[in-house]
């Protein structure tokens, strides 16, 4: 079978949006995978900068590289983009300025053919800075997940440490496009919902990249995500979200606190966001007292901060 007709262990896809920065280095990191038979697919979702020159350069040198262009449509249509042009059973995605270790995929492909019941495998990540120092590591509830959990938050921290099954997508849709913060977090709450097992290991096999200019430093936006992602999990499972949706909601501005401290923002904003937790859910200072003591105390005394518990990114 020519090599161009053979279908791949896997289709790796890499939505990708002015990243001239990072694009080489995200795929130099997957090129490495020790699990060499698959098929990258870049999408460039119309950026104006040399990252698609980048890419064609790569793909002269290896042909397992492929280049889709779009117009700008947000990087949920981009993801969906890759998805629909993936030719693999098994789906793994990346962001553009993410990296994984060379054993990232051998791992979840063992896990896939261990568990047929695995819908959707992720592993743990390490937080980096942009020059690529690490500053943190998630320590995700890994097992036993349900939809009650992906209200509150999101344990696969990003996309870059996803692997999915194709039937997955099938059974319960793409990424909501409309949608530019919380998009994943909807669509695992989506996967939990339909029986599809959603499953990590403790593996540090992805580097995360934060910076003051990502999407994850946009917290209104996030909290707009967050508010449109409870409207969506409404129609699907409305006695649960009723029964879950002030612990969610608490927990969500709770971590909005913790990332304007971070980012460095006025701790005026932390402290209107750890008080809405609070006034939300007055019960968090009981069941998760450390992390929401550390953060009220960072908010009011801003070099209490590095007391604050480094977990999942988005919890």
């Amino acid at each position: 079978m020519p090599v161009a007709d053979k279908i791949p262990m896997c289709s790796v896809v890499v939505p990708c949006f002015n990243a001239e920065g990072t694009i080489e280095a995200t795929l130099s990191s997957v090129l490495a995978q020790t699990a060499a038979d698959i098929e990258i697919i870049v999408v460039d979702d119309g950026s104006e900068d040399g990252s698609a020159g980048i890419v064609e350069r790569l793909i002269a040198t290896d042909a397992r590289i492929r280049l889709i262009q779009q117009d700008n449509a947000g990087v949920a249509a981009a993801r969906n983009a890759g998805i629909l042009s993936a030719r693999a059973r098994l789906i793994a995605l990346i962001d553009a300025d993410d990296l994984w270790t060379p054993d990232h995929l051998a791992l979840h492909l063992f896990r896939f053919a261990v568990f047929p019941e695995l819908g959707v495998s992720f592993s743990t990540a390490r937080f980096i800075d942009a020059d690529g120092t690490v500053c943190g590591m998630a320590r995700p509830k890994l097992t036993g997940l349900v939809p009650a959990d992906l209200l509150a938050s999101n344990p696969t921290t990003t996309c870059s440490t996803l692997v999915v099954r194709r039937d997955v997508f099938r059974d319960v849709g793409l990424f909501r496009t409309e949608m530019r913060h919380n998009e994943d977090q909807e669509w695992l709450f989506r996967v939990t919902l339909s029986g599809w097992v959603l499953s990590g290991v403790a593996d540090l096999s992805v580097s995360y990249r934060t910076s003051p200019e990502g999407l994850a430093s946009d917290l209104e936006g996030m909290r707009r995500g967050f508010d449109t992602m409870l409207v969506e999990a409404r129609k699907l499972a409305p006695t649960l979200v009723a029964r879950h949706e002030a612990r969610a909601t608490a927990r969500t501005y709770r971590y909005l606190a913790r990332r304007a401290l971070r980012l460095g923002r006025p701790p005026s904003i932390a402290r209107g966001y750890i008080l809405t937790a609070l006034k939300t859910s007055p019960m968090m200072l009981l069941s998760e007292p450390r992390a929401t003591l550390a953060t009220l105390a960072a908010a009011l005394i801003p070099k209490a901060l590095d007391y604050i518990p480094s977990r999942t990114a988005r919890a």
